[in-house]
């Protein structure tokens, strides 16, 4: 039993003694760890980039409907566009006022698809005036000149019911 407690103060001292001797990568790695080591450093900055495999992420398609906000926009274009054309009758300084709703059917250049639709005719026929303004007035801006940023969403403004505010135009 001396014989072993003896041994292992001196492997441990041999151990120590070749690390300072040899280097910590000589006892600790083996030369093929080493090597691998090696091979796993990045190339240096001068040399060629490394072509990839990856695809390039497709383009992200263009959304299908138009948002909330471009809606919005959308709409408040087209009754300024409107407005613009519209020339009011007078209306009676008696009568409530008259708000004509029209619908209208685009094509995609935004002339008329069909002819528009008086939805709601008058049934006071001192309104009648006010009625065919406003039915003149689509007329007018026939084709409308719709924006490009909204032509890819002919399908959500291709039908429209256009509420014609003589209050809203007198501004």
């Amino acid at each position: 039993m001396t014989m072993c407690s003896t041994r292992v103060p001196f492997l441990v001292l041999a151990a120590a003694l070749g690390v300072s001797a040899a280097g910590c990568d000589r006892i600790w790695h083996s030369s093929s760890e080493t090597a691998s080591k090696e091979t796993m450093k990045p190339p240096p900055a001068a040399s060629a980039p490394i072509a990839t495999t990856t695809a390039a992420a497709p383009a992200p398609e263009p959304p299908t409907r138009m948002t909330t906000a471009q809606q919005a926009d959308f709409d408040a274009w087209m009754i300024k566009t409107y407005l613009a054309c519209w020339k009011p009758a007078p209306q009676p300084a008696d009568a409530d006022p008259y708000v004509a709703q029209v619908r209208i059917a685009f094509k995609p250049d935004g002339s008329l698809a069909k002819p528009p639709k008086l939805v709601n005719p008058p049934s006071d026929p001192a309104m009648k005036p006010q009625a065919k303004s406003v039915m003149q007035a689509v007329q007018t801006c026939n084709p409308l000149p719709v924006p490009a940023q909204y032509r890819p969403f002919y399908e959500q403004w291709k039908a429209k019911t256009i509420h014609f505010n003589p209050q809203i135009a007198a501004r």
